[in-house]
């Protein structure tokens, strides 16, 4: 009787043996599984960080590139300004004349250091990234062909920073 309980002990000391065997397998599986998602994870985390790293550095040098936009506008407006003294016929005085030139020029000058160009309009294709059609003119020339410039048009490095307004031909 004794050697049956040492038989029957081993086969139920080697089965409780399998199953914590299967359970700690069992056990790595998953944990391994746990760690391949979160190696996953990790990698995609730092992919996204990495994306808005990128994306900020990117944002910060359109900033800094176009910072001066609502200043510059002003000034645009200011040589309109000038331009329509300069074209008035009630101005006799030829030194007063040459002196508006100067200061316009001047700021010109000045936008035109920081980057802000103006462009020619009259004669072109309409273009609605550059131009804003105020009013369209029956004519001998083709259609869509700028034939007037109302509003000069400038540019800020390589974005319109004021459309032209123009009169198109139909």
């Amino acid at each position: 009787m004794p050697k049956t309980k040492t038989k029957h002990k081993k086969k139920t000391n080697v089965a409780n043996k399998k199953k914590t065997t299967d359970k700690i397998l069992e056990t790595i599986d998953s944990l391994e599984k746990k760690v391949a998602e979160h190696k996953e994870k990790n990698i995609s985390l730092l992919a996204e960080f990495d994306n808005y790293k990128k994306r900020k550095i990117q944002e910060r040098i359109e900033y800094e590139k176009y910072e001066g936009r609502k200043i510059f506008k002003e000034i645009i407006s200011i040589i309109d300004d000038i331009d329509r003294v300069l074209a008035l016929d009630g101005i006799k005085d030829q030194a007063m004349i040459e002196g508006i030139n100067l200061i316009r020029d001047k700021f010109i000058g000045i936008l035109a250091d920081f980057g802000v160009i103006g462009y020619e309009s009259v004669g072109i294709n309409f273009d609605p990234e550059y131009h804003e059609a105020i009013m369209m003119k029956k004519t001998k020339k083709k259609s869509n062909i700028v034939i007037e410039e109302y509003q000069k048009g400038y540019k800020y490095h390589d974005k319109v920073l004021r459309h032209s307004k123009v009169i198109v031909s139909e």
